[in-house]
């Protein structure tokens, strides 16, 4: 249970350092998305990591819970 809760903190922190660190202005403009990480690489190298481990321990989390379903329906199938 504590590996699961850490995995979603460690979900939430990512997300949060995706948002503050992509590189994105108001009012919002289409070209500031392709200008951006030309003008800040370093920020959108880092964002983009953020973005890359929060969705990798997500699908592995996704992946234990559709597992867990899983496992649940064949239990309930076997008992009948």
């Amino acid at each position: 249970m504590f590996r699961i809760i850490w995995r979603l903190f460690f979900i939430l922190v990512c997300g949060y350092l995706f948002i503050e660190w992509f590189p994105i202005t108001y009012p919002f403009h289409f070209a500031d998305i392709l200008v951006g990480p030309i003008i800040y690489p370093l920020e959108f190298f880092a964002a983009s990591l953020a973005f890359f481990f929060g969705l990798v321990i997500s699908l592995q989390l996704f992946r234990w819970f559709f597992q867990l379903t899983l496992k649940k329906v064949k239990q309930k199938r076997s008992n009948r």
